[in-house]
């Protein structure tokens, strides 16, 4: 219990650290409009892992395959974001600021879906890795 704990906190931490991010970036840049993207964004991506925990909730599964499994899955993962947080952790606000900024500066509504779709990837990875917790 105390391990599904941790790994949702984490993982809620590090999303809101995203969210965190690109609507100060809006708020700075005087794009504080957009904002309503972003929480559509990040509702989507809850709704969504929701869904896939509901999913999986129901179906009845070898639950000691299905663990291993998901435990094979989650070490590549885990693996993979060392080895990207080596590589982007330094520049990763820039990063996320670049891709909003080229998400913004599109004409009318097609800035705000550009935005929600970049939000709700970035915080659906964190939320859909918790959902099988």
């Amino acid at each position: 219990m105390l391990s599904a704990f941790l790994i949702a906190l984490r993982e809620g931490v590090e999303a809101s650290l995203v969210v965190g991010i690109i609507l100060v970036y809006l708020s700075r840049t005087g794009r504080s409009h957009l904002a309503r993207y972003v929480w559509g964004g990040v509702a989507a991506a809850v709704a969504l892992s929701l869904g896939v925990a509901v999913a999986l909730e129901r179906f009845s599964i070898n639950e000691d395959g299905f663990e291993g499994l998901m435990l094979l899955v989650a070490s590549v993962f885990v693996v993979s974001m060392v080895f990207w947080m080596n590589r982007i952790a330094r520049h990763l606000k820039k990063e996320i600021e670049a891709k909003l900024e080229s998400y913004a500066v599109r004409a009318g509504s097609a800035a705000g879906w550009g935005i929600a779709l970049f939000v709700f990837l970035m915080v659906g990875r964190e939320e859909i890795g918790r959902a099988h917790v």
